[in-house]
């Protein structure tokens, strides 16, 4: 049986004593990481499976992402998504940008999963994926080599940007590929913002998606033509990009190219 699978959801909480948790407002900071985690996992798929793990954007949590997450499991992927305690909306307290923990908190999941905490995951067929902050967590991973995962094939920053207030920030090569993906009329800036990180990347291959017109979310969860295409490019590559061969850059735009929806562009390295 193959593609497009049924998703059987469940969640498991994995727990990290070594880092803490920042204060939120007027509730204090904590020491350890408390990660809830929900697994979208497709029923009936061969195992090994291949593995995303999502980082949801600040002020939000995985329930947000739930078409562009169930996309992916139908696809074949185990989902792996994480409430960060930091920045979720689902907590007491005022949510709080903490992308370096964010992003530790990324590779931690893939440890606690590899370590057999749930489902059988593929540790050659890794990759990550996040949204708003949670695309700023991924670019920080895909970017910086103080963060870098090498476990990742393959990294999708959407609607994020160049991570602030992370030092010492510098920008290495990368053996994994990049997609960014982001809408052209973005809310919050991040049409101008992303691109810096499609530009600055170092990374093995990469290429970038517009959607013209597209908003900060609803370019990736929303039930217009547009956005389901945009799930379906993000899809295609994510099945790409963690083949046993690296997919060239050339490779990656053959492979998104055309787009299901007029409204996209696809945008290669200049």
């Amino acid at each position: 049986m193959g593609p497009p699978f049924a998703v059987q959801t469940e969640t498991i909480t994995l727990f990290d004593p070594t880092r803490p948790t920042p204060a939120r407002g007027s509730v204090p900071a904590s020491q350890g990481r408390r990660l809830v985690t929900e697994l979208l996992v497709p029923s009936g798929a061969p195992g090994p499976l291949p593995l995303v793990v999502f980082a949801h954007g600040w002020n939000s949590d995985p329930s947000f992402y739930a078409p562009l997450l169930e996309q992916w499991a139908r696809a074949g992927f185990l989902v792996a998504a994480p409430v960060f305690p930091d920045s979720t909306d689902l907590y007491a307290g005022s949510p709080v940008s903490d992308y370096a923990e964010q992003a530790l908190d990324i590779s931690f999941v893939i440890t606690s999963l590899l370590r057999g905490a749930a489902v059988k995951v593929d540790p050659t067929r890794i990759a990550v994926a996040g949204h708003s902050d949670g695309g700023t967590d991924v670019a920080l991973l895909a970017l910086d080599p103080a963060y870098t995962d090498t476990r990742v094939r393959a990294y999708i920053c959407m609607a994020g940007e160049l991570p602030s207030g992370v030092a010492p920030y510098t920008v290495g090569s990368s053996r994994a590929a990049l997609l960014v993906a982001v809408g052209s009329d973005d809310e919050y800036g991040l049409d101008v913002r992303s691109p810096i990180v499609f530009q600055d990347a170092q990374t093995s291959s990469k290429a970038m998606i517009i959607e013209q017109g597209g908003d900060h979310l609803g370019s990736f969860v929303s039930a217009t033509p547009a956005a389901a295409a945009m799930r379906e490019e993000t899809t295609r590559f994510l099945e790409l990009a963690i083949e046993p061969r690296a997919p060239t850059t050339a490779g990656v735009l053959a492979a998104l190219e055309p787009a299901g929806s007029s409204s996209l562009t696809i945008v290669p390295p200049s």
